[in-house]
């Protein structure tokens, strides 16, 4: 175990002890914890790409969101939105082939991440940062997201009139349940089973629905009318394979492609392509299963053996 994991396991034990006093108490802390992004690590080659965008930020319930565009102010949009912990750079390897194309890539940086402010970023305000950016650009015509700000795309779509949202969306290692995050949050740590029935306690204070409400492939369900691809390398360490099979099983049309050995980052030249290929044309890759509505809908998290093979989403937060 490295020193990190090592670190990361004695606030699990530290979290313990606080409970057996006020279990509410290291509810609230654990809660805290997982919504506070690590450091930012904009790397030379990200900020220098991230320079070349247009930049028009906006103001989200008093937080400045950085707002980045690339292509012509009025072409039809590419609306992006990454994971835990990267920055708008990650999108630099799709930006030249979509405004070639005619498009206008917008990406942005939520609290705790890339050049915005710090900050905490749970769920519901990334998903909201993603409702109110949308409307204010009117929608778009393609999406391209990954892993967290992905898995909370698919729900600030499903909040969308039909007309704002997209013809095709990529969407890239994302999990299917918030709930899913959490348990395998709490695991990582080692917590006690008080703190993490806390921690859900303490979500429903704050937005009056209980952590099972929180559900991509429930959300996925009304998107039917958008054409998906969902990418995931069966081998993913960080976001298990089960959550892309059960988006799947849901969302009527959707296509999975496979990649072995991309990893969650899914940076590989190949998948570039793939990914280009079917937001510039519709062109699935080869080997893409499609849901043509005969896939019976998998259910919610339902044993520990759901957990066992949950990767390690606990290097988030190291």
């Amino acid at each position: 175990m490295t020193i990190k994991g090592i670190l990361f396991k004695g606030l699990g034990l530290g979290l313990n002890a606080i409970s057996y006093a006020s279990p509410i108490t290291a509810g609230k802390i654990a809660f805290r914890l997982f919504a506070a992004p690590p450091k930012p690590n904009v790397r030379p080659k990200e900020l220098a790409f991230v320079k070349t965008a247009n930049r028009h930020d906006f103001q989200h319930e008093g937080i400045n969101v950085p707002v980045y565009s690339w292509g012509e102010a009025d072409a039809p949009v590419v609306f992006c939105a990454y994971g835990w912990a990267y920055n708008a750079g990650r999108w630099r390897h799709y930006v030249p082939a979509l405004t070639e194309a005619g498009y206008r890539v917008v990406a942005f940086d939520p609290p705790g991440h890339g050049l915005a402010g710090k900050g905490s970023l749970d769920y519901p305000r990334y998903v909201a940062i993603e409702i109110a950016l949308l409307h204010r650009l009117g929608g778009c015509e393609l999406v391209l997201c990954h892993s967290f700000g992905g898995g909370c795309l698919v729900e600030a779509l499903a909040s969308l009139p039909a007309e704002m949202r997209p013809k095709r969306a990529v969407v890239m290692g994302v999990f299917s349940e918030v709930k899913w995050i959490f348990l395998t949050f709490a695991a990582s740590l080692g917590l006690r089973p008080v703190i993490f029935n806390q921690m859900q306690a303490y979500i429903e204070q704050r937005t009056g629905r209980s952590l099972d409400e929180f559900d991509v492939a429930q959300n996925a369900t009304s998107l039917p009318e958008v054409k998906a691809l969902l990418v995931h390398d069966p081998e993913d360490k960080v976001v298990a394979f089960r959550n892309t099979l059960r988006n799947h099983s849901h969302w009527k049309g959707s296509a999975v492609y496979t990649p072995k050995g991309a990893g969650h980052h899914l940076g590989t030249a190949g998948v570039t392509r793939a990914v280009l290929a079917f937001l510039l044309e519709g062109t699935l890759p080869e080997g893409a299963k499609v849901n043509e509505g005969d896939i019976e809908p998998l259910p919610a998290i339902v044993s520990e053996a759901d957990l066992a093979v949950s990767g390690g989403v606990s290097d988030y937060y190291r």
